[in-house]
């Protein structure tokens, strides 16, 4: 039997398991935490910060995926600094963002769609330079936009911890940072095997059928 602890989350005592996560604990009390690049057993990095919280007694805010829940633990989720620090995550994303949505695969099933649908974003203040657009659909069965890629690595996760091929990776560094197969080849010309996890873990866009 699993050890409880108790932690309390936006002014609620809850008992959870010991060594879960706060966005477990928070969605086991049906508390909602707005996440974009956590996919659950399979990508906790953290990377994307929208599921920010505060902790009394540490500085700043941290990711709720990827910190453990700790006895007498006190949680905030929903202040207004913490909602604007994720509106301003949410900016940076789209500011750089192929926002052609209509025309889009996952145009009304989008993960980021939702969000800004959810956070109100009617316009972007930190307007950014747009990511280029390549389209790599010479493989037989998945197509890559690289302008609707959001870099939550998802897809990475999927292809590393589900398939366990690792066909695509994180390369470059910085502004750099792209989300592509060995080489920035084609998906076509490495070892990918076409199985669709990437398109299934994909939250936007950039991957599809």
């Amino acid at each position: 039997m699993s050890e409880m602890i108790k932690i309390n989350i936006d002014g609620r005592d809850i008992e959870v398991e010991k060594g879960i996560s706060v966005l477990a604990a928070a969605r086991k009390a049906n508390i909602d935490i707005p996440t974009l690049c956590f996919l659950k057993e399979i990508n906790a990095a953290g990377d994307c910060r929208m599921c920010i919280v505060e902790i009394e007694g540490r500085r700043g805010f941290v990711p709720s995926c990827n910190t453990k829940a700790e006895e007498g633990m006190v949680v905030r989720t929903n202040t207004p600094e913490i909602n604007e620090a994720r509106r301003v995550v949410l900016d940076l994303i789209l500011s750089t963002h192929n926002r052609e949505c209509l025309t889009c695969v996952r145009n009304g099933n989008c993960e980021l769609q939702t969000l800004a649908k959810q956070f109100g974003m009617q316009e972007i203040e930190f307007e950014g330079e747009k990511i280029a657009a390549n389209i790599d659909e010479i493989s037989p069965s998945i197509v890559r936009d690289t302008s609707k890629c959001i870099m939550c690595k998802r897809c990475v996760a999927a292809c590393k911890n589900i398939q366990t091929v690792s066909a695509i990776d994180v390369a470059g560094r910085g502004y750099e940072s792209r989300i592509a197969p060995a080489g920035d080849k084609s998906l076509n010309d490495v070892n990918c095997v076409f199985c669709g996890q990437c398109i299934a873990a994909c939250p936007v866009g950039a991957l599809k059928e």
